[in-house]
Protein backbone atom coordinates (compact mmCIF):
# COMPACT_ATOMS: atom_id res chain seq x y z
CA UNK A 1 0.00 0.00 0.00
CA UNK A 2 1.66 3.58 -0.84
CA UNK A 3 1.74 6.35 1.23
CA UNK A 4 -1.28 7.91 -0.13
CA UNK A 5 -3.52 5.39 0.54
CA UNK A 6 -2.12 4.94 3.94
CA UNK A 7 -3.33 8.23 4.59
CA UNK A 8 -6.58 8.29 3.50
CA UNK A 9 -7.46 4.96 5.08
CA UNK A 10 -6.39 6.62 8.37
CA UNK A 11 -8.45 9.34 8.15
CA UNK A 12 -11.60 7.70 7.52
CA UNK A 13 -11.28 5.55 10.78
CA UNK A 14 -10.05 8.58 12.66
CA UNK A 15 -13.52 10.12 11.48
CA UNK A 16 -15.19 6.89 12.02
CA UNK A 17 -13.87 7.33 15.50
CA UNK A 18 -15.05 10.81 16.48
CA UNK A 19 -18.32 10.56 15.36
CA UNK A 20 -19.48 7.72 17.42
CA UNK A 21 -19.38 9.72 20.42
CA UNK A 22 -21.62 11.97 18.72
CA UNK A 23 -24.06 9.28 17.47
CA UNK A 24 -24.44 7.70 20.95
CA UNK A 25 -25.10 11.04 23.05
CA UNK A 26 -28.01 11.66 20.20
CA UNK A 27 -29.21 8.27 21.02
CA UNK A 28 -29.07 8.38 24.92
CA UNK A 29 -30.73 11.74 24.40
CA UNK A 30 -33.59 11.03 22.69
CA UNK A 31 -33.84 7.84 24.56
CA UNK A 32 -34.29 10.22 27.83
CA UNK A 33 -36.74 12.24 26.78
CA UNK A 34 -38.77 9.66 25.22
CA UNK A 35 -38.70 8.29 28.88
CA UNK A 36 -39.88 11.48 30.52
CA UNK A 37 -42.61 11.88 28.38
CA UNK A 38 -44.07 8.56 29.14
CA UNK A 39 -43.44 8.80 32.78
CA UNK A 40 -44.20 12.07 33.46
CA UNK A 41 -46.27 13.49 30.63
CA UNK A 42 -48.64 11.08 30.27
CA UNK A 43 -51.77 11.65 33.03
CA UNK A 44 -54.25 8.86 33.91
CA UNK A 45 -57.36 8.92 35.81
CA UNK A 46 -58.04 6.52 38.95
CA UNK A 47 -58.54 3.15 36.73
CA UNK A 48 -54.78 3.30 35.22
CA UNK A 49 -56.13 4.37 31.76
CA UNK A 50 -54.78 6.96 29.87
CA UNK A 51 -56.57 10.48 30.44
CA UNK A 52 -58.60 11.76 27.20
CA UNK A 53 -57.80 15.25 25.83
CA UNK A 54 -60.72 18.02 25.75
CA UNK A 55 -60.97 16.97 21.83
CA UNK A 56 -60.92 13.60 21.92
CA UNK A 57 -63.57 13.95 24.91
CA UNK A 58 -65.72 16.01 22.70
CA UNK A 59 -65.34 13.39 19.38
CA UNK A 60 -66.37 10.75 22.35
CA UNK A 61 -69.39 12.59 23.16
CA UNK A 62 -70.28 12.82 19.63
CA UNK A 63 -69.95 8.84 19.23
CA UNK A 64 -72.01 8.23 22.85
CA UNK A 65 -75.07 10.37 21.17
CA UNK A 66 -75.05 8.68 18.02
CA UNK A 67 -74.91 5.45 20.30
CA UNK A 68 -77.68 5.69 22.28
CA UNK A 69 -80.03 6.87 19.61
CA UNK A 70 -79.13 3.57 17.72
CA UNK A 71 -79.99 1.69 21.53
CA UNK A 72 -82.86 3.18 21.74
CA UNK A 73 -84.56 2.67 18.35
CA UNK A 74 -83.50 -0.92 18.73
CA UNK A 75 -85.35 -1.13 22.12
CA UNK A 76 -88.43 -0.50 22.03
CA UNK A 77 -89.82 1.30 25.14
CA UNK A 78 -86.43 2.20 26.47
CA UNK A 79 -86.00 5.75 27.33
CA UNK A 80 -82.04 6.94 27.16
CA UNK A 81 -80.44 10.01 26.80
CA UNK A 82 -76.86 10.72 27.64
CA UNK A 83 -75.56 12.93 30.50
CA UNK A 84 -74.16 16.80 29.83
CA UNK A 85 -70.43 16.82 29.02
CA UNK A 86 -69.55 18.44 31.93
CA UNK A 87 -71.50 15.85 34.07
CA UNK A 88 -69.00 13.46 32.48
CA UNK A 89 -66.43 12.30 35.44
CA UNK A 90 -63.44 11.08 34.05
CA UNK A 91 -64.00 7.32 34.48
CA UNK A 92 -67.18 8.01 32.53
CA UNK A 93 -64.98 8.41 29.59
CA UNK A 94 -64.27 4.73 27.78
CA UNK A 95 -63.43 3.54 24.08
CA UNK A 96 -66.74 4.04 22.50
CA UNK A 97 -67.59 0.63 21.96
CA UNK A 98 -67.48 -0.27 25.33
CA UNK A 99 -70.36 2.44 25.98
CA UNK A 100 -72.28 0.61 23.54
CA UNK A 101 -72.31 -2.39 25.63
CA UNK A 102 -73.12 -0.80 29.20
CA UNK A 103 -75.79 1.22 27.16
CA UNK A 104 -77.46 -2.15 25.83
CA UNK A 105 -77.13 -3.36 29.41
CA UNK A 106 -79.16 -0.72 30.61
CA UNK A 107 -81.55 -1.30 27.90
CA UNK A 108 -82.65 -4.44 29.51
CA UNK A 109 -82.12 -3.39 32.98
CA UNK A 110 -85.47 -4.31 34.90
CA UNK A 111 -86.38 -4.29 38.59
CA UNK A 112 -87.83 -7.44 39.88
CA UNK A 113 -88.02 -10.57 42.72
CA UNK A 114 -88.84 -8.24 45.52
CA UNK A 115 -87.20 -9.38 48.73
CA UNK A 116 -87.72 -7.67 52.06
CA UNK A 117 -84.76 -6.71 54.04
CA UNK A 118 -85.93 -5.60 57.34
CA UNK A 119 -88.95 -8.05 58.30
CA UNK A 120 -90.70 -7.90 61.64
CA UNK A 121 -92.71 -9.35 63.63
CA UNK A 122 -96.28 -9.54 64.95
CA UNK A 123 -97.31 -5.98 65.40
CA UNK A 124 -100.45 -3.72 65.62
CA UNK A 125 -98.80 0.04 65.56
CA UNK A 126 -99.60 3.06 62.92
CA UNK A 127 -96.46 4.20 61.24
CA UNK A 128 -94.55 1.38 60.26
CA UNK A 129 -91.60 1.37 57.47
CA UNK A 130 -90.47 -1.36 56.01
CA UNK A 131 -87.89 -1.35 52.81
CA UNK A 132 -87.95 -3.95 50.47
CA UNK A 133 -84.97 -4.53 47.81
CA UNK A 134 -83.96 -6.56 44.57
CA UNK A 135 -81.17 -7.04 42.95
CA UNK A 136 -80.91 -6.73 38.79
CA UNK A 137 -78.33 -8.10 36.63
CA UNK A 138 -78.67 -7.64 32.73
CA UNK A 139 -75.27 -8.32 30.86
CA UNK A 140 -72.88 -7.80 33.44
CA UNK A 141 -74.86 -4.69 35.34
CA UNK A 142 -76.20 -5.61 38.72
CA UNK A 143 -78.29 -2.52 40.08
CA UNK A 144 -79.78 -3.05 43.99
CA UNK A 145 -82.74 -0.93 44.11
CA UNK A 146 -84.32 -0.21 47.82
CA UNK A 147 -88.03 0.80 48.16
CA UNK A 148 -89.23 1.74 51.97
CA UNK A 149 -93.08 2.11 52.27
CA UNK A 150 -94.29 3.93 55.54
CA UNK A 151 -97.84 2.12 56.66
CA UNK A 152 -100.71 2.78 59.11
CA UNK A 153 -102.76 -0.15 59.35
CA UNK A 154 -105.97 -0.87 61.82
CA UNK A 155 -107.46 -3.45 63.31
CA UNK A 156 -111.14 -4.77 62.10
CA UNK A 157 -113.18 -6.50 65.14
CA UNK A 158 -115.87 -7.65 62.82
CA UNK A 159 -112.67 -9.82 60.76
CA UNK A 160 -110.64 -9.93 64.00
CA UNK A 161 -107.50 -8.78 62.04
CA UNK A 162 -105.24 -5.84 61.02
CA UNK A 163 -105.96 -4.10 57.35
CA UNK A 164 -103.80 -1.65 56.26
CA UNK A 165 -105.70 2.05 56.73
CA UNK A 166 -103.54 4.03 54.82
CA UNK A 167 -99.92 4.57 53.39
CA UNK A 168 -97.58 7.75 54.35
CA UNK A 169 -94.69 7.92 51.95
CA UNK A 170 -92.86 5.94 49.47
CA UNK A 171 -88.80 6.51 49.03
CA UNK A 172 -86.38 4.52 46.82
CA UNK A 173 -82.65 4.92 46.41
CA UNK A 174 -80.19 2.49 43.96
CA UNK A 175 -77.38 0.83 45.18
CA UNK A 176 -75.07 2.38 42.22
CA UNK A 177 -75.46 5.77 40.46
CA UNK A 178 -77.42 8.49 41.19
CA UNK A 179 -81.41 7.39 41.31
CA UNK A 180 -83.97 10.55 41.68
CA UNK A 181 -87.83 8.93 42.25
CA UNK A 182 -90.25 10.60 40.23
CA UNK A 183 -92.97 9.79 41.92
CA UNK A 184 -95.46 6.58 42.86
CA UNK A 185 -98.77 5.08 42.37
CA UNK A 186 -100.23 3.18 45.47
CA UNK A 187 -103.57 0.68 44.86
CA UNK A 188 -105.11 -0.75 47.81
CA UNK A 189 -105.86 -4.83 46.68
CA UNK A 190 -107.06 -7.89 48.09
CA UNK A 191 -109.83 -5.76 50.68
CA UNK A 192 -106.84 -3.93 52.46
CA UNK A 193 -104.49 -6.86 53.14
CA UNK A 194 -102.09 -5.39 50.05
CA UNK A 195 -100.82 -2.35 49.00
CA UNK A 196 -99.71 -2.66 45.35
CA UNK A 197 -97.10 0.17 44.37
CA UNK A 198 -95.45 1.03 41.25
CA UNK A 199 -92.68 3.35 41.26
CA UNK A 200 -90.80 5.62 38.83
CA UNK A 201 -87.22 7.21 38.98
CA UNK A 202 -84.18 8.13 36.82
CA UNK A 203 -81.00 6.75 36.66
CA UNK A 204 -78.04 7.97 35.93
CA UNK A 205 -74.84 5.95 35.56
CA UNK A 206 -72.14 5.31 33.13
CA UNK A 207 -72.60 8.69 31.96
CA UNK A 208 -76.39 7.63 30.78
CA UNK A 209 -79.99 8.69 31.77
CA UNK A 210 -82.09 6.42 31.84
CA UNK A 211 -85.89 6.08 33.13
CA UNK A 212 -87.23 2.99 35.09
CA UNK A 213 -90.63 1.73 36.49
CA UNK A 214 -91.06 -1.05 39.24
CA UNK A 215 -94.08 -2.95 40.56
CA UNK A 216 -94.37 -4.46 44.30
CA UNK A 217 -96.45 -5.30 46.75
CA UNK A 218 -96.57 -5.10 50.69
CA UNK A 219 -98.98 -7.50 52.47
CA UNK A 220 -100.07 -6.65 55.92
CA UNK A 221 -101.09 -10.36 57.90
CA UNK A 222 -103.43 -10.05 60.82
CA UNK A 223 -101.01 -9.12 63.50
CA UNK A 224 -100.23 -5.95 61.77
CA UNK A 225 -96.86 -7.43 60.19
CA UNK A 226 -95.78 -5.87 56.95
CA UNK A 227 -94.07 -8.42 54.51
Amino acid sequence: MNKSLKKYVASISLLGLMAAPITFSSVFATEITTKNVEDISVEKNNLGQEKLTQEQKKAYYKQYVKIIEEVVAEHEGTNMWVAPFDEFTEEDWVEPEEFRQKAIARANLRFENFQLSNPSGHVALAGISKTKETQIHAEGVAVGLYVTGSFETEYNHTAKRQFFKTINSVTSRTSKGTWKQTGYTPRLIDAGRTFEISIGGELKLDGVYSTHRASLEFHCDAYGGIS
